[in-house]
């Protein structure tokens, strides 16, 4: 088997629907994203998308909510092919939220 780990963002301040750098992760089969807040934050939205270019993107499995009072989160991924992100929503201007998003692959 193989692992990778890696830091897709670090101590992005999210105020509006975010989208992390694209991952290309074919030779993978699992995956899993953990979301590490910094501070306060509202309930996030997390959304795993998938991509055949890493242009056009596709949510995958059922996105989970980050609680207010939690500060780090698992998302898991499985059965995908090509590149990886995450997406994040439920920040604004008024509700910040500053994240660091690592992906942890194996395959």
């Amino acid at each position: 088997l193989t692992f990778n780990q890696s830091v897709v963002e670090r101590r992005v301040s999210v105020n509006d629907s975010y989208s992390s750098y694209p991952f290309e992760a074919g030779w993978a089969s699992e995956g899993v994203f953990f979301i590490q807040t910094e501070g306060e934050h509202p309930p996030l939205q997390l959304q795993p998308e998938i991509s055949p270019d890493g242009i056009n993107w596709v949510p995958i499995e059922s996105a989970s909510v980050m609680p207010s009072k939690t500060s780090i989160a698992a998302v898991r991924v499985q059965n995908f092919a090509g590149w990886l992100r995450l997406s994040i929503t439920g920040a604004s201007a008024a509700e910040p939220a500053t994240v660091l998003i690592h992906l942890a692959l194996k395959g």
